[in-house]
């Protein structure tokens, strides 16, 4: 369930930024332009945002598609560029049939927090609609149009109308080979290379995480979930999450098994019960017990590692050794290294493989990990490596594409 929407939320991302459709209409006419792989650019400026992410497509298009396609020559990313174009193809829109985009500004998207909700919308800088409100998912502006990747409601559409009293626009740098991003108040950089791309993570050394130890493929980041699905709802009490993964498996009687461990950690004892009590209502069926609950006839093990952390694993003989886990301290943000093939590891598969061949999803990730060389994060960076053969932008669309399909 948690893969469905992961995928639905995928979708809804790509074919809303439609940043995709858009660099794909870039990709005819940029020969025939010079475009400066350092320019300047102005977006709208929101006080609240969550996340901000903003893209010249003329410019990435022209600095790394093209220059990677000229090099790798794989027909493959022709393909998926292809089908993003029949996916994400802007005439489809009526509302911005008439809409003419500027080819030399910034795309920006916005994850905006309001009262009681979240909304994301991306702004399209160009002239052409009439201002105001085109329909429930398009508001435009002398300097572009806003479209929402939701349906606004009218008390979300009069509250965003608000908002944007005496918007302000800021100049940003734009580099093709270095992309800034902000989330929840701090800036991160992605520096994309040959074969490589490496993500610089904010500063923020008055911070101190308790994580686990790395192995397996490991992962730890802050997490801020909200406006979830109702089966998810109890993930929302979450503050920070580090798991080692290990992979799946098919047991004795043909049920699903994760090979795992995940240390959790929530602002107190009380958000824990509720991520608890939450979570077994939630999930009614599965066989709760105090230390450990019963999914599908496999075990995972439930342990209370302090007043503001949850230890949860599989397997408790090889992850908890005298009453103790192994963890450490950071204060780099967010982790990751390891095996990423992990991911997609699945043993004793039969019959399962085969269905999950059908998941361009499944077969997109499997394709992208195994062509992976290194995943490593030092000195608050994250890097992650390709083989000598792949490029990492050709790599990286096919990895989008399948997650649309």
């Amino acid at each position: 369930m948690i893969y469905l929407y992961i995928v639905k939320s995928l979708k809804e991302i790509a074919s809303g930024l439609f940043i995709v459709a858009i660099l794909i209409g870039c990709l005819a006419l940029s020969p025939l332009l010079d475009i400066q792989k350092t320019k300047l650019a102005q977006i709208p400026s929101f006080e609240n945002h969550i996340f901000q992410y903003a893209v010249m497509p003329l410019q990435v298009v022209q600095s790394w598609i093209l220059e990677q396609q000229l090099e790798s020559k794989d027909p493959a990313v022709q393909q998926t560029l292809k089908n993003l174009n029949d996916k994400l193809n802007l005439k489809k829109d009526k509302v911005l049939e008439n809409f003419k985009f500027d080819l030399f500004g910034a795309v920006a998207y916005y994850l905006i927090d309001q009262p009681n909700k979240e909304f994301s919308f991306v702004f399209l800088p160009g002239s052409g609609l009439a201002k105001g409100w085109n329909s429930n998912r398009h508001y435009t502006i002398d300097e572009g149009v806003f479209y929402f990747t939701e349906i606004l409601q009218p008390k979300e559409q009069s509250y965003f109308v608000e908002s944007i009293k005496g918007l302000k626009f800021k100049t940003i740098e734009l580099n093709a080979r270095t992309q800034k991003f902000e989330l929840r108040g701090h800036t991160y950089k992605l520096h994309w290379e040959r074969h490589a791309f490496e993500l610089e993570l904010s500063a923020n050394k008055k911070s101190k995480f308790t994580r686990l130890m790395p192995n397996g493929f490991h992962v730890s980041c802050p997490i801020a979930l909200r406006n979830m699905p109702h089966a998810f709802f109890f993930l929302e009490n979450i503050k920070d999450c580090s798991i080692n993964y290990y992979g799946a498996k098919l047991n004795d009687k043909q049920a699903l098994e994760f090979e795992f461990e995940v240390l959790l950690s929530f602002d107190n004892d009380l958000k824990i019960k509720q991520f608890l009590n939450e979570a077994q209502k939630a999930y009614p069926n599965w066989d709760w017990h105090q230390n450990f609950v019963k999914v599908n006839e496999a075990i995972y093990a439930i342990k209370r590692e302090n007043k503001k952390q949850l230890f949860i694993c599989s397997s408790p003989k090889n992850f908890i050794k005298n009453g103790q886990i192994k963890k450490q301290n950071s204060i780099a943000p967010i982790i990751f290294s390891g095996d990423p093939t992990l991911l997609t590891k699945f043993e004793n598969a039969g019959w399962a493989a085969a269905v999950l061949e059908l998941f361009p999803i499944y077969r997109g990730l499997s394709d992208f990990t195994s062509r992976t060389a290194l995943v490593s994060t030092k000195n608050q960076s994250i890097r992650w490596e390709l083989k000598q053969d792949y490029f990492a932008a050709g790599e990286f669309l096919k990895l989008l594409g399948s997650s649309i399909e």
